[in-house]
Formats: C-alpha cells, sequence, structure tokens
C-alpha cells in the first residue's frame, strides 16, 4: 500500500502498517488495551476526537505551513454564538500565543525548519511500519518533532510500573523517536541514525517550550523496550492471540459487561 497524506491514518493504512501510536495502543506499559486497539482496526470503535487533539493539530498545521486550510476545514475552532460568534474560541487563541513563542526563537525555527510532514515506510521486527516526520533535515544530521503539551515539568504515574515518570517516558515520546530514527536509516540506507530532536511547546499561560535531542543510546533502549513486546502485538493483531480488555478505558467501560461478584477487598488501594 502506497501512503500519501490523505490515506496516511486511514483504516486500511492503519490494518496494513503498525506505527508507534499503534504500538503504544496495544501495550500495556504505554496505557494500551488490546481489546480497545483491535476494536478500532475492526472499524467498530472510534475514539471521541479531544480538545487536546485538535489543538495539537493546530499547531502542527502552522508548522506545516496549512494553517489557513485548516482553520477553513474545521469550523469548530470558532464560537458560534454570543459577541464571540465567528472568532476562534480561546484555546485557540492562546495557540497563536503557542505558536508566537516558537517563531520568535531561532533555535526553535532552526530545528524545525527542512522539509514537512515527510511519510515513510519500511521493516522493523518483521513487519511494515509508518512514520511522519514532523521536519526533515538529512542534509544536517537531523530530523524533528513537535509536540504540544500540558506541562513539561511534572510527573505521570505508571500503574503497570509502579513508578512516576517524565512526560518523554509515560508518552512514550522515547520510542516514537527511536522508530523514526531506524525507519529513516532503512529507507534511506545510511548505517547510522539521524539525531531525533523535539520540539516542545506547552499551553501553560505564557507557554513554555524547550528544544530537546536524543543519542544513540536512548534510540537503542527504546528499540529494545518495542523488541520485548512486539512478539504480542504482531500475534494479537493477526489474530493469532486473542485480545485481553484492560477493563480501565472508554472502550471497555462502553463495552463492559459484569462475569462475577467482587469481594469489597479487590478495591483496596495496597
Amino acid at each position: 500500500m502506497k501512503l500519501n497524506k490523505d490515506n496516511y491514518f486511514s483504516l486500511e493504512a492503519n490494518r496494513h502498517y503498525m506505527s508507534v501510536s499503534q504500538f503504544k495502543d496495544f501495550a500495556p506499559p504505554f496505557g494500551g488495551c488490546e481489546a480497545r486497539a483491535m476494536a478500532k482496526l475492526r472499524g467498530e470503535y472510534e475514539e471521541p476526537e479531544k480538545t487536546a487533539f485538535l489543538e495539537g493539530k493546530y499547531v502542527h498545521a502552522w508548522n506545516e505551513g496549512t494553517l489557513p486550510e485548516f482553520k477553513a476545514e474545521n469550523p469548530d475552532l470558532y464560537s458560534s454564538q454570543g459577541k464571540t460568534a465567528g472568532q476562534l474560541k480561546s484555546n485557540f487563541k492562546h495557540c497563536n500565543t503557542m505558536i508566537e513563542v516558537l517563531e520568535s526563537d531561532p533555535l526553535v525555527m532552526k530545528a524545525l525548519a527542512g522539509e514537512k510532514e515527510v511519510i515513510m515506510t519500511g521493516e522493523l521486527f518483521g513487519i511494515p511500519w509508518k512514520v511522519m516526520l514532523d521536519s526533515y533535515q538529512p542534509e544536517v544530521g537531523l530530523f524533528a518533532d513537535l509536540k504540544a503539551l500540558k506541562e513539561i515539568d511534572g510527573k505521570w504515574w505508571n500503574k503497570e510500573a509502579q513508578v512516576y515518570e517524565n512526560f518523554l517516558e509515560h508518552y512514550g515520546y522515547i520510542v516514537q523517536m527511536a522508530v523514526y530514527a531506524e525507519v529513516e536509516r532503512l529507507k534511506s540506507g545510511r548505517e547510522q541514525w539521524l539525531i531525533p530532536h523535539m520540539v516542545v511547546v506547552t499551553k501553560q499561560d505564557p507557554p513554555d517550550h524547550e528544544v530537546m535531542y536524543f543519542d544513540f543510546d536512548d534510540i537503542e533502549r527504546a528499540l529494545n523496550i518495542i523488541r520485548n513486546h512486539i512478539e504480542r502485538v504482531k500475534e494479537v493483531k493477526a489474530g493469532l492471540a486473542e485480545s485481553v480488555r484492560c477493563e480501565k478505558c472508554e472502550y471497555c467501560r462502553l463495552t463492559k459487561k459484569i462475569t462475577r461478584i467482587k469481594h469489597s477487598s479487590e478495591f483496596a488501594l495496597y
């Protein structure tokens, strides 16, 4: 299947290719639920689009240079009632502030230079993967991904590992950068990885922002994480193993049926 920007996020593409978001959707360490992931691939369930995702798309459209088209295609960005009718909603006005912060920082703009939204595919761990690089500069040895986040300095609880994590670990961003680096390396035929960079801007008022990079040790470690989980993911996606419900996500709550009555002690925190 040949990918382009029109079909990259399609159900057909997701069935044919593995992606970082799909891998995380299957993997419990990243909040994944096998049952939900399979329901999405079967076309039986579609996650409701959250405002935070739309805000991220708004900032990405700026980076791609398609913000006017994005605004035209998304009337929900605008208020439809009262004195503010026809104006951008307040949270998307704040996205403009986030963009201004990025535009005013020369190092950010240097990191985000180059070709935009570059689609690549490659075979990793015996299956085809797809990636989309936000900004691609092979001539200077790097690519960059842009993230709009609530905050940078917070800590997030990983229930499965029983530890607090930073945002890079919790959201699997190191894994994402590793897959992107490896697919790009295979696609280009180069021996070494490009250096992955991430540009982060927060939704705080005023926004914070950072530019960070990942070294080869980061990439090796993250690829090993995938290696430890991918065989189970491959089996479930191929229908060779039954998917497991997490019983916590929106899909599991939506489709839940009680199969046994629990004792009160099962709800103890410790």
